[in-house]
């Protein structure tokens, strides 16, 4: 197996892992539909089927290109526009995992140069991601403050209203919410319980309390964003997955993610990196 091939197979574990996890407030799960109404388990599983064709495209990429981290990024973009069509053609136009191309690309690309020149280590991955996206925000997000808001997609409103930045100014900054929040709650999660999807949820959990979610904003608001923060940190101040009153607190957010439309897709997405990161770390060093 080339290391190219080796990265794309743990790309493709890690977003297995992050839609098989249940319970996952307001997220797709084998158990829940969360809080949509377009989509399920099932319609996950066949498109990350497609993200595991591409990805392996987009590793291989990486590790053939001969120019400096900020030159891929064209490359690797035209690598994931086409992941990105062939995904809405099976899902038949609905968005399961448009952010999480954007992110895996990123990831991918950098490591597969990386895995060229020998060991790749989780940090450097993130290092590498943040060199290809070097000056993303303020080319694609500053200008949005010139523009007339009509024009503005729902996500665009977002940054304009509120500033957030959220899955280019987290890529572009190194992934400092997975660093510093999922993979630490995901690494001593398993290495205290041996359970995947309790150290999965625990991770979910604290992310939510640091990520620049915007999708939560563009589904229900600023004001539900800062509740979901709250509800995350009092969930996991109780224990979170690992004790009894935290996964009562879980259960209390899961009904009230669904009854105001709320869903953390970007702290997901990142569950999913920081299991990708995790996996390199334990793997592949």
């Amino acid at each position: 197996m080339t290391p190219y091939e080796k990265l794309s197979e743990l790309a493709t574990r890690s977003i297995l892992l992050e839609v098989s996890c249940h319970p996952k407030p307001g997220l797709v799960t084998p158990q829940s539909t969360g809080s949509h109404k377009d989509m399920d388990y099932y319609l996950f599983l066949k498109s990350t089927a497609v993200l595991s064709q591409g990805f392996r495209t987009v590793s291989e990429l990486g590790y053939c290109f001969d120019g400096g981290l900020p030159e891929m990024l064209g490359p690797v973009r035209e690598k994931g526009i086409a992941i990105e069509k062939r995904m809405f053609e099976v899902t038949e136009g609905v968005n399961t995992q448009k952010g999480l191309i954007f992110l895996f690309c990123m990831l991918l690309g950098g490591a597969g140069q990386l895995s060229r020149n020998g060991g790749v280590t989780h940090l450097d991955i993130c290092r590498s991601a943040s060199a290809i996206t070097s000056g993303i925000v303020k080319r694609e997000l500053a200008p949005l403050l010139s523009r007339e808001r009509e024009e503005l997609s729902k996500g665009e409103r977002v940054f304009v209203d509120h500033g957030m930045t959220g899955i280019r100014g987290e890529v572009e900054n190194g992934l400092p919410s997975v660093i510093g929040t999922g993979l630490p709650l995901f690494s001593n999660t398993l290495e205290e319980t041996g359970d995947v999807n309790l150290s999965a949820l625990q991770a979910l959990l604290g992310l939510m309390t640091v990520v620049e979610d915007t999708n939560i904003v563009s589904r229900a608001g600023i004001g539900a964003y800062n509740e979901v923060r709250e509800m995350a940190k009092r969930v996991l101040e109780d224990g979170g997955a690992t004790t009894q009153k935290g996964m009562d607190g879980v259960s209390e957010m899961e009904y009230y993610f669904m009854k105001r439309n709320i869903s953390p897709g970007g702290s997901a997405d990142l569950l999913s990196a920081t299991m990708f990161l995790y996996f390199v770390r334990n793997e592949l060093i």
